[in-house]
């Protein structure tokens, strides 16, 4: 029994949440929906489930105060907010035109952006006011209501990086200076060496004992003469 109860109130919730899912959509005789939230329409554009406004009734274009001339167009090329289609709060017959069926005025209905609309331009060529092209139907004002766009993220300014600083020169060390030799001025016996080639050391010893002899020859050579003329002059007398 408590299973049978469990069981009939998860069918009952079911049921409730698909009536309460189901009336957020509302639909007139020809088919046409309208929604009781603006995101409800707006969401059911993006994910491709919406089902768009069809016109039924086939009336000519009528210019209002203000404008000159009419022209057909696509709602999509319109402006941006209209490239995915648009979703407008329905409306009603005023001034010889209508708007949506009574099940759907107040709800927030579907527009493909495939749908032709007029263009009335005033004297200057700016566009014042757009309808349904087949029935001259109003929308909720002299444009339909549009999508929001997404904005552009704004460019993040990087800093520049920063040059790269050149590399100091190196300079090389300076070569060093030649340092000056003063030349040495050579001792005698290296000056004598040098000028008379290599030279024995008995040679000059050998010379000195000569020269010792000659002086002791000269000597007695001087003594015998004198002693000798001493003589011969005392026998002449």
């Amino acid at each position: 029994m408590g299973r049978l109860i469990g069981s009939l109130s998860l069918l009952t919730l079911g049921a409730a949440m698909s009536v309460s899912a189901q009336a957020a959509i509302h639909y007139d005789s020809h088919g046409n929906v309208g929604y009781d939230t603006l995101d409800e329409c707006r969401a059911a554009i993006q994910n491709g489930s919406a089902k768009f406004y069809q016109s039924v009734t086939h009336h000519k274009p009528m210019l209002r105060s203000g404008e000159v001339a009419v022209q057909s167009g696509r709602l999509g090329d319109l402006a941006p907010q209209y490239r995915q289609g648009t979703c407008d709060l329905g409306t009603g017959r005023r001034d010889g035109r209508d708007g949506v069926a009574k099940a759907i005025q107040g709800k927030y209905v579907p527009y493909s952006p495939d749908m032709q609309i007029n263009q009335y331009t005033n004297s200057s060529g700016d566009i014042v006011r757009v309808s349904m092209k087949q029935c001259d139907n109003w929308f909720s004002g002299n444009f339909p209501k549009g999508m929001p766009v997404p904005t552009a993220p704004e460019p993040v300014a990087v800093e520049p990086a920063p040059a790269p600083q050149p590399t100091p020169a190196v300079e090389p060390p300076p070569a060093p200076q030649p340092v000056a030799t003063v030349p040495t001025a050579p001792s005698p016996t290296t000056a004598v060496g040098a000028a008379s080639g290599s030279i024995p050391t008995w040679v000059p010893v050998a010379a000195g004992v000569i020269g010792v002899a000659i002086l002791a020859s000269s000597g007695g050579s001087s003594s015998s003469s004198t002693t000798g003329t001493t003589g011969t002059t005392g026998t002449t007398k």
